[in-house]
C-alpha cells in the first residue's frame, strides 16, 4: 500500500516538474527525489506531531469500545437473566393457575354437595311439616267430627229422653246423680 502512495507520489512529481520546466537537479540530487524527501520529512513530522493525540484517540476509543463491549456483554447477561426468571415467573404463574382451577373445581363440587344436601334437608323438613300439618288437620277434623256425632247424638237422646222418660223417671235421675256425687265429694 505504501509502496503505491510512494508511486504515486512520484508519478505526480514527475508530472508536476514537467510542467514547470524547472531544472532537473538541486545541489546534485534530481528535483524528484528532493521532493520526495521533502514529502518524507512532512510526512514523518506530521506523524511525530500526530502520533501522541492519534495514539491517545486511538486507546481512548479501543477502551471505549472495550468497555461498551462488556457494558453490552452485562445487559445481555441480565436480559438473558430476566428472561430466565420470567420464564420461571411463567411457569409458576401456569402452576398456580392451574392448583387455582383445581382448587376452585373441588369447592364448587363441595358447595354444590352441600347445596344438595342442604335441599335434601329442606324438602325432608319440608316434607315432615307437611305430613304433621296434614297428621294435625286430620286429628281436627277427626275431633271436629266426633264434637259433631256426640252433640247429634246427644240431641237424639234428648229427643229420645224427653219422648220417653217421665217426670218421675226424671227426679229419680236426679236423685241418683246427686247421691253420686255427694259420695264423691264426701268419701
Amino acid at each position: 500500500m505504501r509502496a503505491l502512495f510512494f508511486a504515486g507520489v512520484w508519478f505526480f512529481a514527475q508530472a508536476a516538474e514537467a510542467a514547470e520546466g524547472a531544472a532537473a537537479t538541486f545541489l546534485g540530487i534530481p528535483t524528484v527525489l528532493w521532493k520526495i524527501a521533502n514529502l518524507v520529512v512532512f510526512m514523518g513530522v506530521l506523524a511525530w506531531l500526530l502520533a501522541r493525540p492519534l495514539s491517545r484517540f486511538f486507546h481512548t476509543r479501543r477502551e471505549e469500545i472495550v468497555r461498551e463491549l462488556r457494558e453490552a456483554e452485562r445487559l445481555r447477561a441480565e436480559a438473558v437473566a430476566m428472561q430466565q426468571e420470567m420464564t420461571a415467573k411463567m411457569a409458576a404463574l401456569e402452576g398456580e393457575m392451574t392448583a387455582l382451577r383445581d382448587r376452585l373445581r373441588r369447592e364448587g363440587e363441595a358447595e354444590r354437595e352441600r347445596l344438595l344436601a342442604e335441599g335434601e334437608q329442606e324438602a325432608a323438613k319440608l316434607l315432615r311439616q307437611v305430613e304433621d300439618e296434614a297428621a294435625r288437620r286430620l286429628l281436627a277434623a277427626r275431633q271436629q267430627l266426633a264434637r259433631e256425632a256426640a252433640e247429634a247424638a246427644a240431641a237424639v237422646a234428648w229427643e229420645i229422653l224427653g219422648k220417653e222418660i217421665t217426670p218421675e223417671d226424671r227426679d229419680r235421675i236426679f236423685e241418683a246423680t246427686l247421691a253420686r256425687l255427694s259420695q264423691e265429694v264426701h268419701p
